[in-house]
């Protein structure tokens, strides 16, 4: 478990945060660019509307994909508590 000042700490969160709204945000447009080039075409797979089928199928594969990106290179260990917090001078509070 790492050792990070409160300051390293706030960028830390910022940081994952950030890229758990980016993965968000890419899921999202995953489903409306699958909802507008398949909505009105009517077709069927697995007995529903075929852009439903491909955005959900989709949408798990980029989520599951994602979260392991996310856990090797963004996400650290660290203790949330500032009982365990460093100061700046190197020393954890006492």
């Amino acid at each position: 478990m790492k050792k990070l000042t409160r300051e390293e700490k706030a960028a830390q969160c910022s940081k994952e945060i950030k890229a758990t709204l980016i993965l968000a945000i890419i899921c999202c447009a995953w489903h409306i660019l699958w909802a507008l080039i398949l909505g009105k075409s009517g077709t069927m797979f697995l007995g529903i509307p075929a852009y439903a089928s491909i955005s959900c199928f989709g949408q798990f594969i980029i989520m599951v994909i994602g979260a392991r990106i996310l856990l090797n290179k963004v996400f650290i260990d660290f203790d949330y508590d500032d009982e365990n917090a460093v100061e700046e001078g190197g020393k954890a509070h006492e």
